[in-house]
């Protein structure tokens, strides 16, 4: 869950793990905050979407600014 904030703030990129594996997110809410992945691609958050992605390359996500916090299910698996 990522606090709503006055503007849209972008988190670090990072890795999930330095081994190859598999991850998916659900995007539970629809909101201005995004998933953005290594080759730059931005995910919009828009509920009831999901997005299977390699968590071992660089992504990172953001903030949001309505008036209810971005929330998202992240599942990692082998």
């Amino acid at each position: 869950m990522y606090p709503n904030t006055n503007k849209i703030f972008e988190h670090d990129q990072h890795v999930d793990y330095e081994f190859k594996t598999k991850g998916f997110i659900y995007y539970v809410n629809t909101n201005d905050g995004y998933t953005k992945l290594n080759d730059g691609t931005k995910i919009e958050s828009i509920a009831n979407r999901g997005l299977f992605f390699d968590p071992s390359l660089k992504h990172n996500s953001s903030t949001c600014t309505g008036d209810e916090p971005r929330i998202n299910i992240n599942i990692n698996y082998l």
